[in-house]
């Protein structure tokens, strides 16, 4: 009985660690969003909003380098989600043997 309650114990705290990761990720994603829709209009704005000129040469990329912290959060928050996830599913297969 007391490993029954310890393993639905260990589900909420997965459970609730799940939705975080998963609000952090779509906190990233938003913001590298936000990010690239921001250069974007930096380079409007600098051509006179004429899309037809816009040129992006290599020498413009390393200024989307900014975005980097953001993309590397990203994806170390998919890996501790995908953790999260496993360890979960383990323990209702656990939860569903007993």
């Amino acid at each position: 009985m007391a490993k029954k309650k310890e393993i639905k114990k260990n589900i909420k705290f997965y459970k609730k660690e799940i939705e975080k990761w998963e609000l952090r990720i779509l906190v990233s994603l938003i913001l590298i969003f936000l990010g690239i829709i921001i250069v974007y209009l930096f380079y409007l704005k600098a051509y006179n909003w004429n899309i037809t000129n816009i040129e992006f040469g290599t020498l413009e990329f390393p200024k989307l380098s900014l975005l980097t912290p953001f993309i590397f959060y990203l994806a170390f928050s998919a890996r501790q989600f995908n953790y999260y996830k496993k360890q979960l599913d383990l323990y209702r297969l656990k939860y569903t043997e007993l």
